[in-house]
């Protein structure tokens, strides 16, 4: 069957660069689940945008849907058909409700039984005709943090439609969205280029887009940006500081990537550096300049333009960055005259939430807890440094630079505390205390501040969930997926060998009794699946697959670097042994056992050779395991576990489990339920996936 492709645009007003990379995505894919759903799967699906239009380019979509056979089911067969086979009234009816003849009826098995049924052909429909349902329908389920109404206000999408492409081919596909009728022509740049593109096809919108100064490819922007900025920190003598993210937002501020080179006043080179950079990263989407002793007074913008002829728009940025430098070095000024300490009272007028009072409560929470973690993780000689740093880890919330420099948190209060002379490890635990903020960043520097943001995580979990809040779907406005996803990270990096459902069980009584919502012991009980699954997204990243970490996970999830070793230990184990008969027989023993415990098995009532060998080399293991699962040797544990191997087998091919004699089947079930409770001390075997 002939294939063409489908390019598809809608033109928007400005739409914010934190929101068109997942807009692009759920358009792709969206077009791309509904053309799969219809029977015209494409061959591939892009997507492109820029702040002013989304894009999906469907390559090799079918000309048309195949034919398809629909049955429509009416009486029972019994019903239909008299003894002697004729058909009844109720055939006639049904065959002339269906505008058939009563001889094209068929009896066919269904749900209901032996029924009548008509079976019809139905011709597939036109690609063009298919687009034009299922593209307005996919543009209706798009979801945004924020949508904005415009006209008379009945029309809702994240920023007010312009304008729609819609081809098939070189052919126009009819549909209208939000307001916007689809055609064949699009717009280039704003100001850059004048009048409408008309197209043919995706090699042709591409070409004139670019030549109407409209790069679609954020990628290549973001490519583009990079080399500029380089080019441009070059000839300063300096390099750009950049990350990732940046540069994609960058990316997505603008359609035609221009750069432009400005400088700021070198005075202000003397604020600390974190204060610097978040005034250009953050505030301003600048790229700072560093050279080879650090920050230089020069910054890079991106402008949505070709050049700055006449430098308007790099005077224009200066001005703002000096004066938002300005503000900070005097709130910096403000803020060092007072310390920390000083500021505690204030807290008591900020809320942490609602039902959960004040930052200053929060604090004597934070001191609690910190003290019981740092003596469960084995460093009760930094108690006091943890106590401290809990203490004054929220002072810098009701200060002048974290009320403007929101971004700053934490960082100012170990600038303060630094400039203070608190020790070190106290002021780099209250700076790292919010650290990791997402995947790849980097955890706390020191085990003070890896204290203290297991403390302040714990805390805020231990709260919100009390309150009843879990998080639904992918609602979660306070970040507890991400608080709770820092945790593991940073027992992970620390190795710290603990069961933390006792620290989390002491958060959670750190909250008033009466407090309304779930009961401890439930919040608990979620906490430990909330826990357990962002476990298992670490275990993923990690290198182990989904069934290693179901057998990991099902025997314990409180101590997360623990199952991290065994979850290591399993996934290299088995890549050098054969555990498919370990496993299936695992799979046996749970189908026999279920849940229950059968007790322990007696020497006395052993009958056949195959259980005694079985017994024998049990016994063997167990000892072993006895020394190495404490060690947490978990490599040689599970060489161990799969050496009786061959006695199991062995035992289900000779051995009647549920015999007839009743003492004998429980010591059986006993053998085998005391040889599932030992080995699943590092994992359970019956969740792996062998190949039949």
């Amino acid at each position: 069957m002939k294939r063409d492709d489908f390019l598809f645009e809608i033109r928007t007003e400005e739409i914010p660069a934190a929101t068109l990379a997942g807009a692009r995505r759920d358009l792709a894919r969206g077009i791309g689940e509904a053309l799969e759903q219809e029977g015209i799967a494409a061959e591939s699906v892009e997507s492109y945008g820029t702040p002013r239009r989304l894009v999906v380019w469907a390559r090799g979509i079918p000309e048309r849907q195949s034919d398809s056979e629909s049955e429509v089911l009416g009486p029972p067969a019994s019903a239909a058909f008299g003894g002697d086979g004729k058909p009844t009234r109720a055939a006639e009816g049904f065959a002339r409700a269906q505008k058939v003849d009563v001889s094209e009826l068929e009896v066919v098995d269904s749900a209901r039984g032996r029924t009548v049924a008509v079976r019809r052909r139905v011709p597939g429909r036109d690609a063009i005709d298919v687009l034009a349902k299922a593209v307005p329908r996919v543009i209706g389920e798009l979801t945004f943090p924020k949508t904005m109404r415009w006209g008379t206000g009945e029309r809702s999408f994240v920023r007010p439609v312009r304008g729609l492409l819609a081809l098939y081919g070189a052919r126009v596909v009819p549909m209208e969205i939000l307001g916007a009728r689809s055609a064949d022509w699009t717009m280039g740049h704003r100001v850059l280029s004048d009048g409408t593109l008309t197209v043919t096809g995706p090699a042709d919108y591409f070409q004139k887009l670019r030549g109407a100064y409209v790069e679609p490819d954020s990628e290549a922007r973001r490519s583009a940006i990079l080399d500029s900025a380089r080019r441009l920190a070059a000839q300063v003598g300096g390099r750009i500081d950049a990350d990732a993210d940046l540069a994609a937002v960058l990316a997505d501020l603008v359609e035609w990537p221009g750069l432009v080179r400005g400088s700021f006043d070198p005075a202000f080179l003397d604020l600390p550096e974190e204060i610097t950079t978040t005034a250009m990263r953050v505030h301003q989407k600048f790229l700072p300049v560093r050279g080879t002793s650090g920050l230089l007074p020069h910054f890079i913008a991106v402008m949505d333009n070709a050049d700055d002829r006449h430098g308007f728009i790099g005077k224009g940025n200066e001005w703002v960055l000096n004066a938002r430098l300005a503000d900070a070095r005097f709130f910096f000024q403000e803020d060092s005259r007072e310390p920390l300490a000083a500021r505690l009272p204030e807290l008591e007028r900020l809320s942490f939430q609602d039902r959960l009072g004040s930052y200053a409560a929060k604090t004597i929470r934070l001191e609690e807890l910190a003290a019981a973690i740092a003596t469960a993780v084995g460093r009760a000689d930094v108690v006091g440094q943890a106590r401290t740093a809990a203490r004054l880890s929220k002072a810098d919330l009701v200060t002048r630079m974290v009320r403007e420099f929101t971004d700053l948190q934490g960082v100012m209060g170990g600038l303060y505390a630094r400039a203070e002379g608190l020790p070190e490890p106290v002021w780099k635990a209250i700076s790292d205390q919010y650290r990791p903020q997402g995947q790849g960043d980097d955890p706390p520097r020191e085990d003070v501040g890896a204290v203290l943001s297991l403390a302040d995580r714990f805390d805020t979990l231990a709260g919100i969930f009390r309150l009843g809040l879990v998080p639904t779907g992918s609602k979660d406005p306070y970040g507890l997926r991400r608080a709770a996803a820092g945790a593991v990270a940073i027992a992970l990096s620390r190795r710290w060998r603990v069961d933390w459902s006792g620290l989390l069980e002491r958060a959670i009584s750190l909250y008033p009794a009466d407090l309304p919502g779930l009961s401890p012991p439930v919040a608990l009980a979620e906490l430990e699946k909330f826990f357990a699954e962002r476990l298992r997204n670490a275990l993923e990243r990690a290198g182990s697959s989904y069934d290693e970490i179901s057998a990991v996970v099902n025997v314990g999830s409180w101590d997360f670097a623990d199952a991290a070793e065994r979850a290591a230990a399993l996934t290299e184990a088995r890549r050098r042994l054969d555990f498919r008969g370990l496993v299936l027989a695992f799979k046996r023993i749970r189908n026999i056992l279920g849940a229950e415990d059968p007790g322990q098995p007696s020497a006395r009532f052993y009958r056949e050779d195959a259980e005694r060998a079985l017994a024998a080399d049990f016994l063997q293991a167990k000892a072993l395991l006895e020394e190495l699962v404490p060690a947490r040797r978990y490599s040689e544990a599970l060489e161990t576990i799969a050496s009786i191997s061959p006695s199991l087998d062995r035992f289900f091919v000779e051995v009647l489990v549920n015999c007839p004699d009743g003492d004998l089947k429980r010591n059986r079930q006993a053998l085998l339920g005391a040889i599932r409770k030992e080995f699943t001390r590092i994992a359970d075997f019956s969740e792996i996936v062998v190949e039949k």
